[in-house]
């Protein structure tokens, strides 16, 4: 039986399960690059639905055989401009996707600058690294404040060598005469525990084997904007070591952090 189309007609139907918009965390915008958005089990050689990628850098998850209630995805560019993440995502049923605006099925992951991201002039930035036990900390998380506890100014994602970029919001300028140098807190957090690979030859075959899962909520219908998991803005589960300290940086200019940031 048809729903739209006369019986004439054989009628096949496509909706969507979920529209992926990645963000340029260091711009705002939307990441024109071409990226990658695959089910992480795919990695391993599993049959998983595809994501399609559209012309408009807009990504299109479909209702499917093989789309759960959840799926997790990772986000991946080949090029260093951007730090890879993995995001689960809960998917509603046909039935509720229906009944509610279109934007409650859409989210915009943020992926954070990478090492070779292009990096604008006169951006102000630090460039740092994290380690751990002597090896690099991947994955590592960073945040930048003003000095006492102020608001958040700058997020950065480690990579898998522990090298991070972290871009600073214009807030991070005091309002009045400038300080030079601008005193910045930048914080770095790790799980509490390494992540150890089920088996010797995993990270050989998986380089991306120990990226941490972010487990996204269910949007609210009211605030369908409000995604603070696909903004970055949360730690993934047991990141809980942290190490920081007050650096003081020029505006307008790159600053690199000979001092990495260390954690036992």
């Amino acid at each position: 039986m048809n729903v739209f189309a006369d019986l004439r007609f054989a009628e096949n139907i496509k909706r969507l399960a979920l529209g992926l918009e990645p963000i340029d965390a260091g711009r705002g915008l939307r990441i024109a690059h071409p990226i990658k958005v695959v089910f992480n089990d795919s990695v391993r050689g599993l049959p998983r639905p595809h994501v399609d990628r559209h012309d408009s850098c807009l990504h299109a998850l479909l209702y499917q055989p093989g789309v759960a209630d959840r799926v997790t995805l990772r986000f991946v560019e080949g090029w260093r401009r951007f730090v890879p993440r993995l995001i689960s995502y809960p998917i509603l049923t046909v039935e509720d996707a229906e009944d509610l605006p279109y934007r409650n099925r859409v989210r915009r992951p943020s992926l954070f600058p990478g090492a070779a991201y292009d990096v604008a002039s006169l951006h102000t930035g630090i460039r740092g690294r994290v380690t751990r036990g002597g090896l690099p900390g991947r994955w590592a998380r960073v945040t930048a404040r003003l000095p006492g506890g102020g608001p958040v100014v700058g997020r950065a994602m480690a990579d898998d060598r522990g090298e991070f970029l972290l871009l600073l919001h214009p807030s991070a300028s005091p309002v009045g005469d400038l300080a030079d140098p601008l005193e910045i807190r930048v914080d770095v957090f790790l799980p509490a525990v390494a992540p150890v690979p089920p088996a010797a030859d995993v990270p050989a075959q998986d380089p991306l084997w120990d990226l941490p899962i972010e487990e996204a909520q269910s949007l609210n219908p009211a605030d369908p904007e409000n995604d603070p998991v696909s903004a970055g803005e949360v730690l993934p589960s047991g990141f809980t070591e942290s190490a920081g300290r007050d650096i003081g940086i020029r505006l307008g200019r790159m600053h690199s952090e000979t001092n990495e940031f260390t954690m036992p």
